[in-house]
């Protein structure tokens, strides 16, 4: 089983993006994150299947919302990088270890 260990930055973003959707309309929030969960439940059966987007980084998108989970694995981990929008700076998260 794969440990997931994320980078400090990409939980602030999880959160931010969360807090975003709960002020634009209540309970919008959970369900941002059950998308969140969703899609990291998909990783972790899968981890090879994502595309590499850069180096060793491979990304998978929500469904439902426009974020993507941005990730490495070193052998047992599953290193979250960034939890990143769709339509802005592609690559800024490119310089996390």
């Amino acid at each position: 089983m794969l440990r997931v260990v994320s980078h400090p930055e990409a939980s602030e973003e999880l959160e931010a993006a969360a807090l975003w959707y709960e002020k634009r309309q209540p309970g919008l929030s959970d369900d941002f994150l059950d998308d969140f969960e969703l899609a990291l439940r998909r990783v972790i059966q899968d981890p090879q299947r994502p595309r590499l987007i850069q180096g060793k980084n491979r990304k998978l998108n929500f469904n439902r919302f426009p974020y993507a989970i941005v990730f490495e694995l070193q052998k047992d981990i599953l290193y979250v990088k960034a939890i990143m929008h769709l339509h802005r700076r592609p690559f800024y998260w490119s310089r996390r270890q």
